[in-house]
């Protein structure tokens, strides 16, 4: 929720410029107007926390760790080098690159860091009718700091296959962990519906 901006502060321009009744609601003028949210939450207009909570969904992401893993003390470029050429390797030796030997399924490709399995809480926001979402702020890690937000389409990150008839044969079958490390998260909640790729609500 912090990297998404949804919750982030406006800027103060933006605030001055708001007459909304969360910052004119008969406040004194002496006072400097409160800083308003992209998405407020005020108890009144603030999402219905039962319906996000309602929302929440838990998915298990598993890591392909490298074998043998590779010294603390490697480069960097060696380090990218290992992502690259990890599955080739694997399968070379034996091992299968999509998952381990008990057929857990390996939904992202782990750095040389220790990586143990993540359990990942979703909530899902249905963000159709919000106005402004383009001056949403892309934020990093903390919250803190603006960065360069990037668009992508479903089919830029490998959840769904384009130019592709028929509903059940929208899902890509290719394997997204090399491009968005969230991708057979995301394939689990289009085929859930919490992510509504043809437009008509959930």
């Amino acid at each position: 929720l912090r990297m998404s901006g949804l919750f982030a502060f406006r800027d103060c321009e933006e605030n001055n410029n708001d007459d909304s009744d969360e910052i004119s609601s008969g406040r004194s003028s002496l006072r400097s107007p409160p800083r308003r949210r992209y998405v407020s939450l005020d108890h009144t207009t603030a999402p219905d926390p039962t319906k996000i909570v309602q929302s929440m969904r838990i998915y298990t992401m598993f890591p392909q760790m490298p074998d043998p893993m590779p010294l603390p003390s490697t480069p960097p470029e060696e380090l990218q080098n290992e992502i690259a050429s990890r599955d080739a390797r694997m399968t070379k030796s034996g091992r299968d690159p999509h998952q381990d030997p008990y057929g857990r399924r390996y939904t992202h490709k782990s750095t040389s860091n220790v990586s143990n399995t993540i359990h990942g809480v979703y909530l899902p926001m249905d963000m159709t009718d919000f106005s402004g979402l383009d001056s949403v702020p892309a934020l990093d890690l903390f919250g803190t700091q603006h960065i360069q937000r990037e668009w992508k389409s479903l089919e830029d990150l490998q959840i769904l296959d384009s130019g592709v008839g028929g509903e059940c044969s929208l899902i890509s079958e290719k394997d997204p962990k090399s491009t968005f490390i969230s991708g057979f998260i995301a394939r689990q909640l289009v085929k859930e519906g919490a992510i509504d790729i043809h437009g008509g609500g959930s």
